[in-house]
């Protein structure tokens, strides 16, 4: 059901943010302490950024510091909560525990084991990275990094910068930005540093999650979609569906697919409009007007 009206009542947006409170865990009571609570609360969240918050989505900075949006501090290796967040995503990935890339929103992220099959299903292209890129849709650096890591496996940022041809300072943007659309589409991921001399070693999704990808096959790009979806107003509880799509890179069609079957479910009330905050949005219906 559509409520296209406005709705003259504060104390919608504020029982929102409440929720958001207790499930982003931005409450001092509730705040992660440690790398096993880390797990579960990605393991609740399904999944979330590691240290930019204020993005609609659970943050794990934001979870540390048991406070809504912290400030980004001047001098950030005295900060408690990027420090842990900072040990944190090299540990849990290190082990398989959990996934973590520049994933949502082109930013630093978690996902859980539970959810990552349904985001490699709709954001692998079909037909591996040759394919793609012979279609348009990686570059010509991104191309040679996965020629390279293909053929020799897991491999430090500086043979990747040598065997692609892009080892030049002038060329660190193209490589950089490279690396970062490989993360983004979900062909390569860091799954390691090493410290003498300090550098990053990647891998292949194929090399790491197998199993994930296995997964992801059995799946429809629409049991994917709903499963995220339903994961984000679980943790979320409300949220503009065009910005859904655009932070988790989901195709809009298959968000408001979701979306829409979730209204039919009684799950969610789509096209509400509440003063005081600008557009329509989808909420969960227990706060549906």
């Amino acid at each position: 059901m559509i409520h296209p009206a406005g709705v003259d009542n504060p104390g919608i947006l504020d029982a929102l943010e409440r929720h958001r409170d207790f499930h982003f865990r931005r409450v001092a009571s509730r705040r992660v302490t440690g790398e096993k609570s880390a797990l579960k609360f990605i393991d609740e969240v399904g999944f979330c950024t590691g240290f930019t918050a204020g993005m609609g989505v659970p943050c794990l900075r934001e979870a540390i510091a048991g406070t809504r949006e912290p400030t980004m501090p001047e001098h950030i290796q005295h900060d408690y909560a990027i420090g842990m967040t900072w040990r944190i995503k090299d540990a849990l990935p290190h082990r398989r525990a959990v996934y973590y890339g520049k994933v949502i929103a082109r930013r630093p992220s978690f996902i859980a084991r539970e959810m990552l099959g349904a985001f490699l299903k709709l954001r692998i292209e079909p037909g591996g990275y040759r394919k793609l890129y012979a279609r348009g849709g990686l570059s010509h650096c991104g191309k040679l990094v996965m020629d390279a890591l293909s053929k020799r496996g897991a491999a430090e940022t500086r043979v990747l910068k040598l065997s692609s041809g892009y080892a030049q300072p002038s060329r660190r943007a193209v490589f950089d930005r490279a690396m970062a659309e490989l993360q983004e589409k979900f062909l390569a991921l860091k799954v390691d540093e090493r410290a003498d001399p300090f550098s990053y070693v990647w891998d292949t999704m194929e090399h790491r999650w197998p199993d994930a990808i296995a997964e992801a096959r059995t799946l429809t790009r629409m049991q994917a979609a709903y499963a995220i979806v339903a994961k984000y107003f679980e943790t979320a509880a409300f949220g503009s569906e065009r910005a859904i799509a655009r932070i988790l890179g989901i195709d809009p069609a298959l968000v408001e697919a979701a979306a829409r079957r979730l209204e039919r479910e009684g799950a969610i009330a789509r096209g509400v409009r509440i003063d005081g905050r600008p557009g329509a949005i989808s909420l969960l219906s227990k706060f549906a007007p």
